[in-house]
């Protein structure tokens, strides 16, 4: 059994896919590719930033992402969308240069983000998957050409967010 295991670990790299040994595994960028985020959480602040499938936010605790920052690199333009609680889709699309941080959402206002869009100029290389308040974890989504990451109409915390490029 640990001869198969280690095989396929070997031929999983020769390929260049991730090998991970909890959470999804996600198939290796392309060298300059990476999305970066951080999140501001009720009554925790802004967690440490996070990349390429790290998790931002908190699950079981109830605790809302209420703003985001987003770095792309690699993809091109990128743009970012939130919608809020009470606000909806008001604030409109951030949009930025590869390598450059687009920030949506609110801070200060206890408005919980509910849905997280975002979109690049590279069509389905940018994936990614939330967990929502009272759902838990959904399925991952991919960019083509936008992602939707949470609900909507639905009165629900978007709780964390994972992210990644393939």
């Amino acid at each position: 059994m640990k001869r198969t295991i280690r095989g396929l670990l070997v031929f999983g790299s020769v390929l260049g896919l991730g090998v991970a040994t909890g959470g999804p595994v996600h198939a290796a960028p392309k060298p300059g590719e990476r999305v970066c985020y951080q999140a501001h959480v009720a009554d925790y602040g802004w967690l440490p930033e996070k990349c390429q499938g790290g998790q931002v936010g908190v699950t079981g605790q109830n605790k809302a992402i209420e703003k985001m920052r987003i770095t792309v690199s690699g993809l091109g333009r990128f743009c970012a969308s939130a919608h809020i609680r009470n606000i909806g889709d008001e604030q409109g699309e951030r949009c930025a240069n590869s390598g450059q941080t687009v920030t949506v959402g609110t801070e200060g206002m206890a408005l919980p983000m509910e849905e997280l869009m975002v979109w690049t100029d590279t069509l389905g290389a940018l994936h990614g998957r939330a967990h929502v308040q009272n759902v838990g974890w959904k399925d991952p989504v991919v960019a083509f050409p936008t992602m939707w990451l949470g609900t909507r109409g639905q009165a629900r915390n978007l709780e964390a967010i994972e992210m990644w490029i393939e």
